[in-house]
């Protein structure tokens, strides 16, 4: 299995999370998510089955920590360097791995989680966000190597209906450690509580 991790440069990411943390802030939160998230997908899989796709200096300062390979993200667009990261797994001979593309916001996941997800036999197992909206973890294998990518608004919809046309097996992977991501305010001190409690 080839694990694509997906990361925008890590100064601009989770700009939703302004109302509550500041620009440093984020970004130290971001660099945060990218380690733990590559540390994570290294346990599982190896760092040689992982690429980091980034234009980020700073994000590819942490892949090449854990020794994990970066391919350069030509666009801003998730979609489109997800694409030009798999013809580049492609062009290195890998297209007969399964693909799995995970988010670097998934703070609970585990590796018990993926290896959930990873031992489902389906062609396409999908994980969604809690709000059932966003996808938060994609896994492709077989015949479902050309699955086109649709993240981005109502993507867990679009990615179910593009699988049941497929023909492919699929599954929608039911799991609280995969569904919970940090894009709000509300969900970043949801988890901060978690990791933190407050005391008397």
């Amino acid at each position: 299995m080839i694990i694509l991790i997906p990361c925008k440069r890590l100064s601009a990411g989770k700009s939703r999370l302004s109302p509550c943390l500041n620009d440093k802030e984020r970004q130290t939160l971001c660099e945060s998510l990218l380690a733990r998230t590559v540390e994570l997908a290294a346990g599982f899989v190896g760092p040689d089955l992982i690429r980091v796709i980034t234009a980020d200096p700073d994000a590819i300062a942490i892949a090449t920590r854990y020794l994990v390979s970066t391919i350069p993200d030509p666009t801003s667009e998730l979609n489109s360097a997800l694409e030009h990261a798999r013809s580049r797994l492609a062009l290195e001979g890998l297209s007969n791995r399964s693909l799995m593309v995970l988010p670097i916001d998934l703070p609970f996941a585990t590796r018990a989680s993926l290896t959930a997800a990873g031992d489902n036999p389906a062609d396409i197992v999908i994980a969604a966000d809690e709000s059932g909206t966003g996808t938060n973890l994609l896994l492709l294998r077989g015949g479902a190597w050309e699955f086109p990518f649709r993240f981005g608004p109502d993507s867990y919809s679009q990615h179910v209906s593009q699988a049941q046309l497929s023909g492919l097996t699929f599954v929608s992977l039911a799991d609280w450690r995969l569904a919970r991501d940090i894009d709000s305010p509300d969900q970043y001190f949801a988890w901060r509580g978690r990791q933190f409690p407050h005391r008397e």
